[in-house]
């Protein structure tokens, strides 16, 4: 077995068990907090916390992981989850499954997750040859999806069978099982170890920050992509937040159908994830733009069964109609999603990419609190659908510019190495 073949089964099998573990949790945890307070505040609240922590830690860890051994900042993350949620049962059974322990346990996680996601997504160039790098991060959006879709059908059956706390135990063993998984990577084989473990004693991490911000700056396409993606997702959590409390509070549906409705978006992403595994590594503007303008339209169409609400009387109707909505929305993020990723991690050079990886997930979710607060706030305040359309509106208006950006900025930037050319045999093959 060659090198790529196994360090990809390896790190997708790894990833597989603790994304399975993670998501049962979360999916459990969030009916939860909706259950025993009905408010979408509260569970705005669970996600702000799971989203601050990502924020600080995400260019720290960007740091951290280019100046220390990946592997081990991997192993050590990963194995600390595990142990996080071993403590969060110990103190559910003395004090009972209180909101405190929750949140709390929630902020740990993140925090250990920010570090895990920026040295594993630095590394994954180097554990793989360049010409499979687009198919395994194709693979690892399918495994993504896989347990998007399995989590949710199974969390929610086992939700109304097990008790609240035996997801936690159940997600702490995850972890100590990818961490075992984990260890026999390869993650030297593209570079030496000597480069990888550097001495990271009074390193000054705002100035590697810094250097991180300038690098970036230095390219246009990434920068530029960044920027406007931040203004996207800002917008993206009103379906964050008001989706669960449409289905489960305002439209009173099972924990069984929520399910169903909620794994629906990764069987699209699945389905485009394996069917175009080969053909995902391209970037153009153009049809990202479009893409971007789809996830626009779905968001309008998100209001429909609230404004017309004959549609209720019939059987079944908001059930289907969302779950072909999630569908479409899952297909559309993995097409705007892996051309992104396989680019930046083409193109940063491995000294840096630690650095890009962090700053590039901080910033993407650097508007993300104050979207999850204030739409929480606002479902509590005015008619739902009211909050789908402006996002959808302000998506829509948002991919407009996003295709005029980045054409101009390909066109005239030559230090876009490799882009015009990559397009140009795209557009040769279609």
């Amino acid at each position: 077995m060659n090198k790529t073949k196994k360090n990809t089964i390896l790190f997708l099998l790894g990833k597989l068990v603790s994304l399975f573990g993670t998501r049962i949790y979360g999916f459990a945890m969030g009916l939860y907090i909706l259950k025993i307070t009905g408010s979408a505040l509260n569970f705005s609240i669970s996600i702000l916390l799971s989203t601050i922590p990502a924020l600080i830690f995400g260019p720290i860890g960007g740091v951290i992981a280019d100046r220390v051994d990946r592997k081990k900042m991997v192993l050590l993350a990963d194995f600390f989850s595990g142990v996080i949620m071993f403590i969060a049962f110990g103190l559910s059974q003395i004090f009972g499954l209180e909101l405190w322990i929750i949140y709390m346990s929630t902020v740990l996680l993140s925090i250990l997750n920010a570090l895990f996601a920026t040295a594993f997504d630095a590394a994954l160039p180097n554990l793989v040859d360049e010409s499979s790098l687009s198919k395994v991060n194709s693979y690892n959006q399918a495994m993504n999806s896989l347990t998007g879709v399995l989590a949710p059908i199974i969390g929610g059956i086992v939700y109304a069978l097990v008790p609240p706390t035996m997801f936690i135990i159940f997600n702490g063993v995850s972890f100590v099982l990818s961490t075992f998984s984990e260890y026999f990577i390869d993650f030297y084989w593209k570079v030496e170890k000597s480069v990888e473990k550097i001495a990271i004693k009074e390193v000054d991490f705002f100035a590697n920050i810094k250097e991180g911000f300038a690098y970036i700056k230095t390219k246009s396409l990434i920068f530029s992509v960044i920027s406007i993606a931040v203004f996207i997702n800002f917008l993206f959590t009103a379906i964050n937040v008001a989706i669960p409390h449409i289905v489960v509070v305002q439209f009173n549906m099972s924990d069984e159908i929520y399910g169903i409705i909620e794994s629906a978006l990764a069987i699209g992403s699945l389905f485009v994830s394996i069917t175009f595994a080969n053909k995902l590594g391209v970037l153009k503007p153009l049809k990202m733009g479009l893409f971007v303008i789809g996830l626009g339209i779905i968001n309008i169409l998100f209001s429909v069964p609230l404004i017309a609400t004959g549609l209720l009387d019939i059987n079944n109707f908001v059930a289907v109609y969302y779950s072909i909505l999630f569908f479409l929305m899952g297909c559309i993020l993995v097409l705007i999603n892996i051309p992104m990723a396989v680019y930046i991690q083409k193109t940063t050079d491995d000294e840096y990419r630690g650095r890009v990886m962090g700053l590039n997930g901080t910033l993407c979710m650097a508007i993300s609190p104050l979207g999850y607060l204030l739409h929480g706030f606002l479902l509590d305040l005015i008619p739902t659908y009211i909050i789908m359309i402006y996002a959808g509106v302000g998506i829509f208006l948002i991919a407009i510019y996003m295709i005029k950006k980045m054409n101009k900025i390909i066109e005239n930037d030559e230090s876009i190495v490799g882009v015009k050319d990559t397009l140009k045999v795209a557009e040769a093959e279609s």
